[in-house]
Order: structure tokens, then C-alpha cells, then sequence
């Protein structure tokens, strides 16, 4: 049976909407456990050919395996030949050219020699359009024998060259020592003028797959033993079986092949190469291994298939049991399409003996998804033979669901897998006596997995040459995704779903009315959710263009439409566009027919957009929407001649004066300032340079200065700077803290700081002549020199920065004051302990020791040395000379004894904490002494001695605040207290119609640790507070705009926020004002209202009653409630009635009112219908009713009409049945004679009356007795008793008559039964009447 067509048609019957079925193992990964499982892996090895009978089995056709390449497995090496320049590459022997190629933007040309003396041979390759200036081309030019291929960038795209040309005669090299010329001619002339690189010369013809590698950087990939290649001689893989190699320039049917594979190759990717002359061998294995098994696992790499054959074709003796089993992906996702991987699952058993699985043969599939064990047969050929895995075919068992298999979800999973794999264990055959070993191998010449792509029914056609694969989802499925697993955006009026061979179950589109790009599906929304084409609960999503609802056809709030406008038009819905300001309460609202908005008293237009004529300035906060012109006194221009102040009618403008601006004219433009001036405002007049525009504060004039900058006009340095330059920048003065007067600043104009009386520089940063060590502390800045002036060299003076004074020789201390003496002597130093050149100390005549000697001659290990940590030397204690008491030290660690507290470190010759500046020439540090009330802490910088201030606190020891600061404090985190700055203002929201609440965050600088708030009101003080909170203010009138700012201060100063304005809610309506009435009278289901509507409010409905409830900013108000009574309508929803039998001839009927009564229940009719009579009863509106006068033990059915003064309803049928009653009537039996000795008694039956038995030893089969043993010629009287459980009736007697007979002897009486097959039928009594009362009483007890 081809692929594509399943069992009995079952998945033959789509409608053109799954992809047809294909081989999907063809060309997949395939992998083998274990993993040399293969012959020939790592060598090669030998086996049996398979045998095709027994004689066969007990011999051995010895074969190989073997998987080496027969060609090369590796790109040959080549010679690089660059050269500066390239253009021609020619190759000359001694004598004679042997091949030369030209390039140019035209053509390819070889020139090769025929002979030593012969004129060389040309073959040309046309290159018009392919070599293009400018741009890199990677050119091959392959030759073998008498063929020449070019290549142009790699292949094309039939994997080609692109052009191959025959040669006259092979190009043959004899010579040995021939020469490569590179870039030019053999003669060398015309050398190539543009670039060349990697330039490569192989002495082996490279393949076409090897041309690829060298372009690209990749072998293409093949199926089978990628890394084989083509000999040179067909430098080409065959397009459609790859072991195979052709040459260039032939047509794919050539016979002229080779194989690229050893013959004798049987590697794991021949089992799904589709080739049915390759086969894979498995290697040769013991019982054991055989018993243990290989597996064989294919990938089907890019995607999720529908599997519905598995069939293993092998080349081999067949396995004695095999397991199939799958791995598939779980949709956790479906719409989005993520899955996760499972698990490895059973698919199919089988077994020549389904016992090795602990399965039985042949087991029942009582499931979908069940998997049993079907038994192989006992006898299967020796080579050849086939295992195939159907999922759907019927025998030997019946899987429930293959004929219905797209309705069978859980099917539908065990047909889906990602991966297959095959356990193979045993082999037939090969346990016997005599068989030879080398037949236990396994031989697969082709796995075929059956299958498609899982489109759920929306796709002909799938793409799987991509990963994953993709289905192409039809247009009229409206599906997308790669498995079409999902409907389109605007396509989900109904629930996705897959298409059966059926029914296409195409994604229907939501009607959006091009207003949505995609849409969902809600089931509360479809009223037939159980159908496909009926209903629909698609909601579009985001409607676009300023509509909503469910289908997108209404305009959202705030948008109106024309009356006759297209629903499917961009721009059916129009913007209100209401102008808030003039509108009642702020609406955006409009009519939604026109778009009218609702005005104020003094705006008009459509848009509530103008004033009327006399106001101007439209606002929101104006109770009419506009107010008055309102004019500034002191801006405007007088006029003497109006008595009134006027301004502009549609924008309030007032006629300002010069340089005056705003509506009112109450300030100055940017770039002026006094508003107050007789002629208008005056320029700012700021200069160009200091400042940093040509605006100034409104009030005051003060320009906007540059940093360092100061001036009402920027027009001088700020204290601390100097210099203005053309730049329009001060340069810092930038004093030493050390030298400079402190409290002082730099002079603005020449920078020169105030020095201290022995300081000089502009600076103030270098000790005068004689003087040494620039103090802070110091209030002449430096100390004198104080140089001994026996020690020092003539009008020597100290060093200003160390205090060190110019010693005399041989004299030295920081004064010049040790080492004084009249002469000197020679040293007298021990060699032995002494450095080599080293001399003595021209003081102290000690000599330079060796670390392990002391003593002035250096005989021994001298005092202030220490032991190493090596413990083999000695080291030198290396003590500060003036920081430490001695030069000794601790001889374990080497801590010197330091001689001042404040001085510290393993040498003595640091600063301990809260202290600084060492001093090399008094061994001791100066205290820190910061002002504990001003720096951070006790700890100043080592060197300088400067503390760490507060943030505004300044000066060494940080005892001053900064300029601007004051009230320095212990407790203030600032340290100094300086004007806050920067407040925001208050932030507010209008809590009710007479309350506002407001709050506050503190300054961006609060530069204070202790703020006080003061809130303002229109210019009154409302509440005062020292922290920041929240606080409402109350008392306030409604719907009214008021002005807050803060006040913020400290000890140093204040600064005061911007001003805002917030509004109190409006006030809830007055409930007087508001009138509700009834117009005209109710329907069923509508009532008409007018009502009367207070100002500045909006209204609605309320849901339970006729209600309306008015609403402003400040609350609502409702009008008292209006109570009515809507019209009647038919009652519907009757349910039908409960009906009991309460005897033979009545049943007891009871009835709920209908659910929707929707009026007043005038009466009810009941309908009783049966077999043989119609009743209809009209009641009143009660709830049960007795019906009599009906027959014993009958059917009747029963319904109940509901009626009110606007129509009725009819409640569906109820069936009851009378009870059993007495019989009434039974006819007198027939009586007939058939002999002398016998009567035939027969009656009718009756029906109807009830349940009717028969109470006889033996059922007969008609009404008739046969009675025998009578006397001749006698008459005999006969009755017939009729009864049902309530109750018996005896007919009339019969008469009949026996026939005269001859003379006999008389036998006794007997009464035979004959036979029936009744079911209904009476309890019958029949007797025999005769003169004689004692017989009949003998004969009735007799039949009885």
C-alpha cells in the first residue's frame, strides 16, 4: 500500500487539509547503543553473508566490513605563492611554458604547452558580469586530466562549477625544478595592477566539496560518512545517492560513476539513507550480547510528526523480540507552541514469545492509548524479512478509536513522537547446533517511519526542510503558527479547533468592523457555544479608532457619530472635543447623534468653546465659564475717554503699557523689570559677561549671575573670586588655608590673598626668608629658623619647609648642632665584619657591619639590630632617629620605643590618631584639637591637620561657619544653620465641598536641622507646624480655587514656595430641586420619565428603581423613589404538571405557576389526552386538581395552560396511568361438542382492565379446555371467572351438549390443558354445572 493511504480509508477521508504521509525518518540522526556497535568499528572485521536457508546457516560466505575511505578523508596541502604583485600565474619549466592563467574582469585564461616546442594551447572561461571592480571574487580553477572546471565563489547553485572546458592535452609537468611566477608574465612584463590574496597552488585536484571548504570554511555536510571524498577523476557527489561521485559537466543519469564509500561499508546511516542496496551491519556478537541487545535510535531532529507505520526492513536473520517506543512533546503552551519533552513511552511489544516482556501473545488493546504484545511467527525467513508497527490496523486486534481517529484525542497522542527507537534482543536461528558464530549480527537495510507533519487539519503542505518545521497553513483556515496550532488575531469568533476528515473547522473572523487587529474568544459572550458555525463570543481587543463594545460598533466615551455614517469607516467616531472649561462640570460628554456638549451660562458653541458676547477668559473653575475684563491699574494705558477698563473680547487682553505683558498687564516682558515706571517696564540691562542671559527678576532687577559672579547687574566677582574675564568667568581665589588671615578674602580684582605677618606669595602659601614650617594654627603662619651659628654655614638659612639649616661639614641635627670637633681620625674597621667598600661614619667612626656583626668595628652583632624571621640574620631596627628613644628596638618584631604619645608606627614616625604633621626634626606630632562642635569627629587629615567639618562649618579645626551660616550647634547635623532654600510647594486635592488636604515634603536645602512651617492661605496664615505632614483645611466654600504656599524658616533665615491652587469639590445637589414623573402609562417592559435637572450636575438611572440620581464633584442626591406597575405580557416558562394515579378512574394533577408570570393568572386549563377520549378542564388559578370518570388501567397525558389578560402559555405533556380496577363485564364462554365423551369450551379475552395472569399448571395456547370423559348425549353448564388484583366477575353459564355414542364403558371425567403463551391475561375459574351438586364441587376442585 503506498504512503499517504491508511488502513480502510480512515485517513484517506480529508478533504485536502493534512499534509500527505512521507518517510520523516529519511536522512535523520540515528545513533546506536552501545556505541561500537557497528562492524568494522575500529577496524575492519568479518562476517557471514546472510544465509537464505539452513544449509546456508551452517556454512559461512566470509564477507568484510569495513569503514575506512577509499580516497582521501582530508583536504590536501597546498603552497602559498603570494607575492607583492599578481596578475598571471605561470608555472615554467627551464625552457619551455608549461601552464599559465590570466585574469580578467572579461575572462578566465589557461595557456598550457602541448609539447617542449610546440606554441602553446589556450582554453578561455567567459566572465562577463561575475568578475566585478572593486569587490573580492574567490576564483578555483580545477584541472585533472583533460578537464578544467572554474568555480566563482564556491559552487553555483545546482552545485556545479561554473564552467568546466575539455582540454587537448593533459597538463604535465617532467621537469622538477620548475618555476612559479606570481603576478607577472614569464617575461616579466605586464604585471597585475589591482590586489590578490591567499594565494594557493595544490598539487592534488581538489573535489568540488573540497572547492566549498576552502571558500566557505566548511565541508558540506553529507548523510553517510561525511568525510569521504570524490576522487579527483569525479570531483562530484552524486545529487541524488551520495555514495556515489560523477565528473563535472555531465547530466545527473551518467553512468559514468564511481562510489565515494569502500564497498564493503555498512555504517549506522545506510538504515534510513532510502537506498535499498546499502544495509547497516551490526558487528558480530556473542549469545550474551545478543541476549542484551543493541538499540537504534532515530531523531526526527526538526519537530513533533504523526507516526502512523514503523517498518523494519532486515538483512539479516530477524531479532527474536523488538520494542518499539517513542519520546514526544507535552503542549504546555498550545497557543504559544512551548512544549516540553517526555519521557520515553512503550509503543509497541513483539516477541516470538511474548512471556520474555511478562506479556501475554496477541494481548486485547482495551484502551486508545494501550499497548500489547503481538506474538511473531515461528517460522520467518532466514534473510530478508520484515517488521512493521501499524498504529491503526485492526488485526489481530482491534484498537477502540481507528475508524474514528481525529474524534479520539487520546489516539491522536499515541500516534505523535520527537524521537524513535528500536530494543532488539535475540535472533532466530542462530542457538541451534552448527550455526556459525559469525552469523549473530543484526543487518537493517532500511528503517521506514510513516508519518506528516501535525498541521491539525488546516494544511496540504508542509515545509520541513526548515527546524522546526512548518506547516503552511491554508488561507481559508485562518491559522497560523508553525503547527497552525492557533487562529489568527482577528479570527477567534470561536475556540480553535482541528480540522477531521470532515469538516474543515476553519478559525472564524470576530466582526470588528476594521477597528481591532486581533480579537479573543469569551463562551459567556456565545449563545451557542457547543456549535462551530453557529453563534459567536469573539470580543475585539483594543478597539482602534476611538470605539469600543464587543464588535468594536460603538464610539468610546467622549466620541460621537454622524447619524448616517459607516460603521466600517476610520473615522465613524469623531472626537467630541468638548472644551472642559465651558462645559457643565467639566464633561467630556456629548450627544452621541450631532456631538452637541453641554454648555455653561456664558459659553456657547458646539464645543462649548466661546464666550458669550460682554465675557472673555473661559475657564473650568469659572461658575459661569467666563468672567469680566479685569484690568491692572498700573500697566495698561489710560484713556480717559473710557470710562469702563476694556480688554479684548475673545481673549481678555488688556491695552498694556511699554514692555508690559499679561492679561491684566500686571508684569513686566521677560528682559524688563519695574512695573511701577510711568513709561512701562525698563530693561534688565545685565552684563554680557557675568551674566547668564539677558533676564532678570521682574521685581527687584537682580540679573541671573555666572557661578562666582555677583551684582544686581553681574557685573563683579562674588567674595571668594576674582578676575572677570571676557568669558564671563571669575577665577577662585583659591588662598592657603595656612597662610591666609582667616575671615578674609582674595582682593576681586588682583587675586592677592591677606597674608600673616611671616607669610608671603599671592597665595599666602610660603614662609618669608628666615622662617620655616607654615602653621594653620600659627598666627604669624611661620616659625623662626633658630640655626646654631657655630654649625651652620656662613648666612646659610633653614630649609622653609622642613626648618633643616645648612650644616657645616661634619656637623649635622636639624639646628647644625652635633658632631662639633677639631679634627679627624682614620678608621678602624674589622675586615671580617665590615662591607667590601664601604667606610665608617665620619661622627661616630662606626663602621658599615654585615647583618650578623656589631660593634664599631663591626666584630660582633651591634645594638639596634633584630633577629630576621628566618632566624638567620640579623636586621637592622631602622627607628626613627627623633620619634624613638633609642635606636634600639624589640629584638622579636623590631617595634621601636617612640618618645612622644602622639607619635606612633613600627619606626616611630607616624602620627597616632587625632593628631598630625610628624615632625622629622622634634619627633613629634601636633594635636588635631577639632571643634567638637563643629567636626564630624576627633580625627583630622595626618599630614595637614584640617578636620572634617559639617557641612556648614568651615576652617581648620571647623570652629567657623561658612559665609552666609551662622548659629554654630552641637546638636545641628548641618553644624551651622544657614536660610532653607528651594521649598516645594504644597501638594493638595480637594477632599469634599469644604474641605481641601494638602502636604508638604521639606526643602530640596533645608541647610538646618530644626525647620518651621507656616501654611498660607490667599495671603492667610492657616496653620504653622515644625514638621512636615499633611493637614486639611476646612471650612471652605464650594466649588472654589484657592491659593497655598509655604513659608519655610529656620534659625537663619526663610524662603517661600511657589503658589498653587486647588478647588473644592462642588456641593452635593439640593434633593428639592430634583422632580420625577411618569409620561403616559408603562409597557410590559419600558417606562417613559421626565425629570427636572439642577445646574452644574450631571445625572443617571439607578438599577432597581425609577430613580434618578444627581451628581457633582462634591456627591450625589437622589429623588425620592416613584413606585409604578408595568403592563402585562403572556406568562412564559410554564412547567408542566405532577401527576399521581389515586384510583382506577382519577389522577391527582398539581402544577407550579409559571416562572415569568408577568401579570395577573386568571385561570388555568388542563388538557387530559388518552388512547380513547380527550378532556379539557378550565380552573381556576389553583395549584392541584382531581380528574375522574377516566378508564381503569389507562394511559393518559396531561398539560397545564396558563392564562392572563394579555395571553397564556402551554406547558409541555406529563403521561400517568389509571390504577388497576374490577373487571366489569365477561361474556358467557362457547361451548361445542367433538364427541360423545367430549366438549370444546371456548371465551374471549379482554385487555385493559389490568394486568391479567393466568393461574393454570400449564400455560395453553389459545382460550379453549378440551374436556373428555363425559357421558354421551348429556348436557353440561359452563362459567368463566374474570379477576385482577382488586377484584373477581363470573360470566353467565353456557350450555352445551355431548353427541350420542354407542354402547361403552364409561371412564372417569378429566380435564385437559391445553398449552398458550400468554402474557395478559385474566385470572380465570372455570366450572362445570350438572344436576348433580356433588360433581361439580369434585370437577371445579379438580381444575383449580
Amino acid at each position: 500500500r503506498p504512503l499517504g493511504e491508511s488502513n480502510s480509508g480512515i485517513l484517506g477521508q480529508r478533504p485536502g487539509h493534512f499534509p500527505r504521509m512521507e518517510n520523516i525518518a529519511a536522512f535523520k540522526p540515528v545513533s546506536a547503543s552501545p556505541p561500537r556497535s557497528t562492524c568494522g568499528v575500529p577496524e575492519r572485521s568479518s562476517y557471514c553473508h546472510s544465509p537464505t536457508s539452513h544449509t546456508e546457516l551452517l556454512a559461512c560466505f566470509q564477507a568484510f566490513c569495513i569503514q575506512e575511505c577509499p580516497y582521501r578523508s582530508s583536504t590536501p596541502p597546498y603552497a602559498p605563492l603570494l607575492l607583492p604583485a599578481h596578475r598571471y600565474v605561470d608555472q615554467i619549466s627551464r625552457e619551455w611554458l608549461v601552464f599559465s592563467v590570466t585574469v580578467s574582469q572579461q575572462s578566465v585564461t589557461l595557456r598550457y604547452a602541448q609539447s617542449r616546442n610546440k606554441t602553446p594551447l589556450t582554453v578561455s572561461f567567459r566572465t562577463e558580469g561575475k568578475l566585478a571592480l572593486e569587490r573580492w571574487t574567490h576564483l578555483v580553477l580545477q584541472v585533472h586530466d583533460r578537464h578544467a572546471s572554474v568555480f566563482l565563489n564556491g559552487l553555483e547553485e545546482d552545485e556545479t562549477p561554473f564552467d568546466t572546458r575539455p582540454l587537448s592535452v593533459r597538463l604535465v609537468d617532467i621537469s622538477e625544478d620548475a618555476t612559479m611566477w606570481v603576478g607577472l608574465g614569464s617575461n616579466g612584463s605586464n604585471q597585475f595592477i589591482g590586489r590578490m590574496q591567499d594565494f594557493r597552488f595544490y598539487p592534488a585536484t581538489l573535489t568540488n566539496r573540497e572547492i566549498v571548504e576552502l571558500y566557505s570554511g566548511a565541508l558540506p555536510e553529507l548523510h553517510t560518512q561525511s568525510e569521504c571524498r570524490c576522487p579527483p577523476s569525479h570531483p562530484r557527489v552524486h545529487p541524488l545517492v551520495e555514495r556515489y561521485c560523477i565528473p563535472n559537466a555531465v547530466e545527473d543519469t551518467t553512468s559514468d560513476r564511481v562510489l565515494r564509500l569502500d564497498p564493503n561499508t555498512h555504517p549506522l546511516s545506510y538504515i534510513n539513507d532510502q537506498d535499498m542496496g546499502t544495509a547497516w551491519l551490526s558487528k558480530v556478537m556473542t549469545t550474551q550480547e545478543l541476549d542484551e541487545g543493541v538499540t537504534v535510535t532515530v531523531d526526527l531532529v526538526n519537530g513533533q510528526y504523526q507516526v502512523f507505520y514503523v517498518i523494519v526492513r532486515f538483512d539479516s536473520l530477524l531479532p527474536e523480540s523488538v520494542l518499539i517506543q517513542r519520546r514526544r512533546l507535552d503542549l504546555t503552551e498550545p497557543q504559544s507552541g512551548t512544549a516540553t519533552e517526555q519521557p520515553w513511552s512503550d509503543w509497541q511489544y513483539m516477541a516470538r514469545d511474548c512471556s520474555v516482556f511478562e506479556m501475554q501473545n496477541n494481548g486485547p488493546l482495551l484502551r486508545p492509548d494501550s499497548v500489547n504484545c503481538l506474538q511473531l511467527p515461528s517460522d520467518v525467513p532466514f534473510s530478508g524479512g520484515n517488521i512493521t508497527f501499524s498504529l491503526l490496523t485492526p488485526q489481530p486486534n482491534l484498537r477502540p478509536g481507528y475508524k474514528d481517529f481525529y474524534h479520539t484525542p487520546t489516539l491522536q497522542k499515541m500516534a505523535q513522537a520527537t524521537q524513535v527507537r528500536l530494543h532488539l534482543h535475540g535472533q532466530y536461528h542462530t542457538r541451534a547446533a552448527g550455526v556459525n558464530q559469525r552469523h549473530r549480527y543484526y543487518g537493517i537495510s532500511e528503517i521506514t517511519i510513516s508519518g506528516r507533519c501535525e498541521c491539525h487539519g488546516h494544511a496540504d503542505h508542509c515545509d520541513t526542510s526548515v527546524t522546526p518545521y512548518r506547516c503552511l497553513c491554508l488561507p481559508e483556515s485562518h491559522a497560523e503558527g508553525n503547527n497552525c496550532q492557533r487562529c489568527a488575531p482577528l479570527y477567534n469568533d470561536k475556540p480553535f479547533r482541528s480540522g477531521d476528515q470532515l469538516q474543515p473547522m476553519n478559525c472564524r473572523p470576530c466582526k470588528c468592523h476594521g477597528h481591532a487587529v486581533s480579537c479573543h474568544y469569551d463562551v459567556r459572550a456565545d449563545d451557542q457555544p457547543d456549535g462551530h458555525y453557529r453563534g459567536g463570543g469573539g470580543v475585539c481587543d483594543s478597539c482602534m479608532h476611538n470605539t469600543t463594545g464587543k464588535n468594536c460598533e460603538l464610539c468610546m466615551s467622549g466620541f460621537f457619530r454622524l447619524e448616517e455614517s459607516d460603521l466600517t469607516s476610520v473615522d465613524v467616531c469623531r472626537p467630541c472635543n468638548c472644551h472642559t472649561a465651558g462645559t457643565v462640570g467639566g464633561s467630556l460628554e456629548c450627544a452621541q447623534v450631532g456631538g452637541q456638549c453641554q454648555c455653561k451660562a456664558a459659553v456657547t458653541g458646539r464645543r462649548c468653546a466661546d464666550c458669550l458676547p460682554g465675557w472673555y477668559g473661559l475657564k473650568a473653575s469659572y461658575p459661569h465659564g467666563c468672567i469680566r475684563c479685569k484690568c491692572s491699574g498700573i500697566g495698561i494705558i489710560s484713556n480717559s475717554t473710557e470710562a469702563v477698563q476694556s480688554c479684548n473680547q475673545a481673549t481678555g487682553q488688556c491695552w498694556c503699557k511699554s514692555h508690559v505683558t499679561g492679561l491684566s498687564c500686571d508684569r513686566c516682558e521677560f528682559g524688563y523689570w519695574n512695573l511701577s515706571h510711568p513709561d512701562g517696564c525698563v530693561p534688565c540691562d545685565c552684563d554680557l559677561l557675568g551674566s547668564l542671559g539677558q533676564f532678570c527678576e521682574p521685581d527687584s532687577g537682580q540679573c541671573e549671575c555666572r557661578p562666582g559672579v555677583a551684582g544686581q547687574r553681574c557685573d563683579s566677582c562674588s567674595s571668594g573670586s576674582y578676575g572677570l574675564t571676557r568669558e564671563g568667568s571669575c577665577a577662585p581665589c583659591n588662598c592657603s588655608l595656612e597662610g591666609t588671615v582667616p575671615g578674609t578674602d582674595c582682593d576681586t580684582h588682583t587675586g592677592q590673598c591677606v597674608c600673616k605677618e611671616h607669610v608671603e606669595g599671592h597665595r599666602c602659601d610660603s614662609c618669608q626668608v628666615g622662617y620655616h614650617t607654615l602653621q594653620h594654627h600659627n598666627s604669624l603662619g611661620c616659625l623662626p629658623c633658630a640655626c646654631d651659628i657655630s654649625g651652620t654655614v656662613p648666612e646659610g638659612v633653614c630649609d622653609m619647609w622642613t626648618g633643616q639649616c645648612p650644616c657645616r661639614e661634619g656637623v649635622e641635627g636639624a639646628k647644625c648642632t652635633r658632631g662639633l670637633s677639631q679634627g679627624c681620625v682614620p678608621c678602624v674597621c674589622d675586615p671580617r665584619g665590615t662591607v667590601l667598600g664601604t667606610v665608617c661614619d665620619g661622627t661616630t667612626g662606626q663602621c658599615v657591619c654585615v647583618p650578623t656583626h656589631y660593634g664599631k668595628d663591626c666584630g660582633s652583632c651591634r645594638s639596634g639590630f633584630y633577629l630576621s624571621p628566618d632566624q638567620n640574620v640579623c636586621v637592622e631596627c631602622d627607628c626613627h632617629s627623633m620619634g624613638a628613644l633609642q635606636h634600639r628596638c624589640e629584638r622579636h618584631t623590631g617595634k621601636c620605643a617612640c618618645a612622644h604619645p602622639s607619635v606612633g608606627g613600627r619606626r616611630c614616625d607616624q602620627c597616632r590618631d587625632m593628631f598630625f604633621r610628624f615632625s622629622p626634626g622634634l619627633g613629634r606630632c601636633q594635636p588635631c584639637a577639632c571643634d567638637p562642635v563643629g567636626s564630624v569627629s576627633a580625627l583630622c587629615h595626618p599630614d595637614t591637620g584640617v578636620c572634617v567639618c559639617k557641612l556648614l562649618v568651615t576652617g581648620d579645626k571647623c570652629d567657623v561657619c561658612q559665609p552666609g551660616a551662622s548659629h554654630l550647634d552641637a546638636e545641628n547635623h548641618f553644624g551651622c544653620s544657614k536660610a532653607p532654600s528651594q521649598q516645594p510647594a504644597p501638594v493638595g486635592f480637594g477632599l469634599s465641598y469644604s474641605s481641601i488636604h494638602l502636604s508638604w515634603h521639606p526643602p530640596d536645602a533645608p541647610n538646618s536641622n530644626r525647620l518651621h512651617y507656616t501654611l498660607i492661605r490667599d495671603g492667610l496664615l492657616v496653620h504653622s507646624i515644625q514638621s512636615h505632614e499633611s493637614f486639611e483645611d476646612t471650612d471652605l466654600s464650594p466649588y472654589t480655587s484657592y491659593s497655598y504656599w509655604l513659608i519655610t524658616a529656620n534659625v537663619a533665615g526663610e524662603t517661600i514656595s511657589a503658589s498653587v491652587s486647588y478647588q473644592t469639590l462642588g456641593a452635593p445637589p439640593v434633593a428639592d430641586q430634583l422632580h420625577l414623573n411618569l409620561v403616559g402609562q408603562p409597557g410590559p417592559t419600558t417606562a417613559s420619565f421626565t425629570w427636572s435637572t439642577p445646574s452644574c450636575t450631571t445625572y443617571k438611572m439607578a438599577n432597581s428603581y425609577p430613580c434618578p440620581q444627581v451628581c457633582s464633584s462634591g456627591g450625589c442626591t437622589s429623588s425620592p423613589s416613584l413606585s409604578f406597575l408595568t403592563a402585562s405580557s403572556p406568562p412564559q416558562n410554564q412547567p408542566p404538571p405532577r401527576v399521581n394515579a389515586t384510583g382506577p378512574h382519577t389522577l391527582h394533577a398539581s402544577w407550579g405557576p409559571p416562572s415569568q408570570p408577568n401579570g395577573r393568572t386568571l385561570s388555568i386549563h388542563t388538557t387530559c389526552i388518552s388512547t380513547q377520549t380527550n378532556r379539557s378542564t378550565v380552573l381556576p388559578p389553583e395549584s392541584s386538581a382531581v380528574i375522574s370518570g377516566l378508564q381503569a388501567f389507562s394511559t393518559y397525558q396531561m398539560r397545564v395552560v396558563s392564562i392572563n389578560m394579555a395571553g397564556s402559555v402551554t406547558s409541555g405533556w406529563t403521561t400517568a396511568r389509571t390504577m388497576e380496577g374490577v373487571p366489569e363485564l365477561m361474556a358467557p364462554p362457547d361451548v361445542s361438542a367433538l364427541s360423545s365423551t367430549s366438549l370444546k369450551v371456548t371465551w374471549s379475552t379482554v385487555e385493559g382492565q389490568g394486568v391479567i395472569v393466568l393461574h393454570r399448571v400449564r400455560a395453553t395456547s389459545q382460550p379453549i379446555y378440551i374436556v373428555k370423559g363425559l357421558k354421551p348425549y348429556n348436557m353440561y353448564n359452563f362459567t368463566v371467572t374474570l379477576c385482577t388484583r382488586t377484584g373477581c366477575i363470573t360470566s353467565l353459564p353456557s350450555t352445551g351438549q355431548t353427541l350420542p355414542a354407542g354402547k361403552a364403558k364409561r371412564s372417569a371425567h378429566k380435564c385437559i390443558s391445553v398449552q398458550t403463551n400468554i402474557t395478559k391475561c385474566p385470572n380465570m375459574f372455570m366450572g362445570i354445572q350438572k344436576s348433580a351438586a356433588s360433581h361439580l364441587i369434585s370437577l371445579f376442585s379438580n381444575l383449580v
